[in-house]
């Protein structure tokens, strides 16, 4: 028998296991492959949703469902102390986990994503609340019911975060919402980044440079934070920036047990082949998603681009069939443009697509796109 270890439930680890399920259900029927997934927690997050809901647009129940529910049933699905990776041992093909339970693989799938760094930034978790973290969205949107005007700053603290495009839409999306609530000229917004510009690509940070000066959002970059002392930010070089609300991106690492098992940086993002997303060393072993070191975007649509070359190199392998599948680094993203209307952007290694002015098609688009997540995307289909 064949067995494939997937280790993580989100975006990345969900495709995989249904894409592979589909492919093989005739080997899985006939015993010959198993496929298992492994994961901490036992629910699923659409996570480029959380800026949303936080912001009063969608509704917590959208964007968390039952892991369970969305895998193939011909996947095993393991969470809790049985699901949690504690030690990687590849040389050998196992996977610990606290539960004192060993699996053993013949191809294993690393879909571990990003994780929030509070701890490297001294009073930042005590001051700022986050989109990027699940426990904060309901909070934020409470807080900007009752916020009744002051100095909003949106920090983002480390490069890279997963996506990555989120701070400048919820700058933009806070500009509406203060005018809606009509004290934009009560409130000062002030967006800080730790490198030049507001974003990584330079078409698009043109665009949101200039969309964030008709606006009047103040712009500090670079600034990196080294900590917050009260009300107030302090760089690395001593600036000062006061607020009366904190919103922002923490630091984003990978997952200790990656660097523990001699596999990541320091930083925990694990080296794999570019094209072939072969984690370095091991022809049997791939990592997507926001777990590998690679120069492109930590988004959704990554994992999901990714998975179709491995979930077809294992079938391939399995079957015997010759011929590899390749990444070629796309990435497509919705960048909000502010509140009901919505931009792209679209590369791969090879080449950017130019940047189209936001409108309200493409908004529609994002929108409906966040619905087929489940019933297409999630489940393998598309």
């Amino acid at each position: 028998m064949k067995k494939v270890v997937i280790l993580g439930g989100g975006i990345g680890g969900t495709i995989v296991a249904n894409k592979l399920a589909k492919k093989l259900s005739k080997e899985i029927d006939e015993g010959k492959v198993k496929i298992t997934v492994l994961d901490m927690k036992n629910y699923h997050v659409y996570q480029p949703s959380q800026l949303l809901v936080a912001l009063g647009l969608e509704d917590y129940d959208q964007i968390v469902k039952d892991e369970r529910s969305l895998l193939d049933p011909k996947v095993e699905f393991i969470s809790g102390d049985k699901g949690t990776v504690t030690k990687l041992d590849l040389p050998n093909h196992r996977v610990f986990t606290a539960g004192e339970a060993v699996y053993d693989y013949d191809y294993l799938v690393i879909a571990t994503g990003s994780h929030l760094a509070w701890d490297e930034i001294p009073g930042l978790r005590s001051k700022e609340l986050s989109v990027w973290d699940l426990n904060d969205v309901m909070k934020i949107r409470e807080v900007l019911d009752n916020f009744k005007g002051g100095t909003i700053v949106v920090n983002v603290a480390r490069l890279p975060i997963k996506c990555p495009v989120a701070p400048v839409e919820l700058t933009l999306m806070l500009h509406d919402l203060l005018v809606k609530k009509g004290i934009r000229d009560k409130s000062r917004i002030i967006y800080t980044y730790p490198a030049p510009g507001v974003f990584g690509i330079k078409q698009a940070n043109d665009m949101f440079i200039e969309m964030f000066k008709e606006r009047g959002i103040e712009i500090v970059s670079p600034f990196i934070i080294d900590h917050v002392e009260g009300n107030t930010l302090i760089s690395q070089d001593g600036e000062k920036i006061g607020f009366d609300l904190l919103l922002g991106a923490p630091p984003h690492k990978g997952a200790e047990v990656l660097r523990d098992s001699g596999i990541a940086d320091r930083r925990n993002w694990v080296s794999v082949d570019k094209y072939t997303l072969n984690v370095k060393g091991y022809d049997n072993v791939y990592a997507i998603g926001d777990t590998t070191d690679l120069p492109i975007s930590k988004a959704g649509s990554v994992a999901d681009f990714e998975s179709g070359p491995v979930s077809e190199n294992i079938v391939h392998d399995i079957l015997g069939i010759g011929g590899k599948e390749l990444y070629d680094g796309s990435v497509f993203c919705f960048c909000v443009g502010g509140i009901g209307t919505s931009s792209y952007i679209r590369y791969n290694y090879s080449f950017v697509l130019p940047v189209p002015k936001p409108t309200t098609t493409i908004w529609w688009m994002k929108l409906m796109y966040n619905r087929m997540y489940w019933s297409l995307t999630a489940r393998g289909v598309v």
